[in-house]
């Protein structure tokens, strides 16, 4: 009886210490990029090749000094949205996908992003 209650103690910590645990949910949020109006370029240095890389990096420097933690970045295409025109708040199409540590809905729209 003594092993059974002893038993049932030690699994019911376990069950509250892995309860317990960070909540790692994540929300996705998109940004459809402008021809020269995004802010992240704003502070960044000028760059002879854009590339997808230094783009997410750019991206990710610019959210973690909002206190975003960046979890994933990709660029999709969507013609549907380009618009053809040459003012810096006219959209190229591309559609910027971030995912972000859950409970950041305000800030990222703030910025932009939308859900």
């Amino acid at each position: 009886m003594g092993n059974y209650i002893y038993r049932s103690l030690m699994t019911l910590g376990l069950l509250c210490l892995l309860s317990c645990e960070k909540n790692n949910s994540s929300d996705l949020f998109y940004y459809d990029e402008t021809g020269c109006s995004d802010v992240w370029w704003n502070d960044a240095p000028s760059y002879d090749t854009l590339t997808p890389q230094i783009y997410q990096d750019v991206v990710t420097s610019y959210l973690e000094d909002k206190n975003i933690e960046l979890i994933s970045f990709s660029i999709d295409y969507d013609s549907t949205k380009a618009e053809f025109c040459r003012a810096c708040i006219c959209k190229t199409g591309a559609i910027i996908q971030v995912e972000v540590e859950s409970g950041r809905k305000q800030k990222m729209r703030r910025i932009g992003f939308y859900p």
